[in-house]
């Protein structure tokens, strides 16, 4: 894909109406390789993607890693977090997560909410956002790569889908299903990432 969009720009030049839209695609395509690249490096080294950790603790980490770089208001909910399971963490449950946080955190106004609502059956991480929600011409095609919406208000943040089909991609490796939302409980877009108990490796 680099390649051929690389070749592509040499062909249309600098006047074309593609343009943007080319550039748009190496810009893109680079940034998966990079993420690809830093799972790849992180085979069993050390121990750091091998210990056990409560999901709380996994998306605490996270949060505070955004935190150092945003003002917005990132609030982790565990009221219904019924079962403290643990789960060995891994580089795709790691970057899945932080991918739509990150997004969350992209497209909001002022407030990013994260919550964990768990029971003996399954877990759901819920990421609410008090931007725009997600634009109605794509919302039934998020997770497909090289999307784009037409509308104006979300057109200035928005790339070509890349980061959630990766992310999606790399979570449901790890038996997770996700589903998006608009209007939820911060009125703007809503990701729900959900796993069956059973799916988790995980000890009590």
């Amino acid at each position: 894909i680099s390649v051929v969009s690389k070749e592509m720009r040499k062909e249309v030049g600098d006047n074309s109406k593609l343009t943007k839209d080319i550039d748009l695609l190496i810009s893109q395509t680079k940034r998966c390789s990079e993420i690809l690249k830093k799972i790849s490096q992180k085979k069993i080294i050390g121990d750091e993607f091998l210990s056990e950790m409560s999901f709380e603790d996994l998306l605490e980490e996270i949060i505070k890693s955004f935190k150092e770089s945003t003002e917005k208001e990132i609030i982790l909910n565990t009221d219904k977090d019924i079962n403290k399971i643990l789960i060995k963490k891994n580089p795709e449950m790691v970057y899945g997560l932080r991918n739509f946080i990150g997004n969350a955190i992209k497209f909001s106004y002022r407030r990013i909410l994260v919550s964990i609502v768990s029971d003996n059956i399954n877990l759901k991480v819920i990421i609410d956002d008090d931007g725009p929600g997600f634009p109605e011409d794509i919302i039934l095609a998020l997770g497909e790569p090289y999307i784009r919406s037409k509308s104006k208000i979300s057109k200035k943040n928005a790339g070509l889908g890349l980061g959630t089909f990766l992310g999606k991609t790399l979570l449901e490796r790890k038996s997770a299903v996700i589903s998006f939302y608009n209007d939820g409980s911060l009125k703007g877009a809503q990701v729900i990432i959900k796993w069956r108990i059973n799916d988790l490796s995980i000890s009590i």
